[in-house]
């Protein structure tokens, strides 16, 4: 479902961003805004549910194997994420306004550089 989810936002997108700067109205991009938000909640769910999914593995103890499954799936999850994120995020740079506009950014900066940050330290 998310994959979907990222795939419809990401064709939403596309889609937008093709499109001649004069058929851009405000009610596309409210639009596009929607559907984003709508698939950053699901992919917000769905990493919170596999991070809860991964403490649980990793209280017991762990071989390998079981720490290469938990840090894929880790992985997985959180570089899905971070490609949702970073499509919301070009969404909302060109389409809100004002105060909305530049917190909304700081926000989803903020949360991509944490992002980043913990796939560099645990993927690579």
């Amino acid at each position: 479902l998310t994959l979907w989810m990222t795939a419809v936002a990401a064709a939403a997108l596309t889609t937008l961003l093709a499109a001649p700067a004069p058929l851009r109205a405000d009610a596309d991009c409210d639009t596009v805004v929607k559907a984003l938000e709508d698939a950053q909640v699901v992919a917000t769910k769905g990493l919170d549910e596999t991070m809860d999914e991964i403490k649980k593995a990793t209280t017991g103890p762990a071989d390998d194997k079981k720490k290469a499954s938990v840090k894929n799936t880790f992985c997985s999850v959180s570089g899905e994420y971070l490609g949702t994120t970073r499509a919301f995020r070009a969404v909302v740079a060109e389409c809100l306004k004002g105060n909305k506009k530049t917190a909304t950014l700081a926000s989803l900066d903020k949360s991509i550089n944490e992002m980043e940050t913990a796939i560099d330290n645990t993927c690579k």
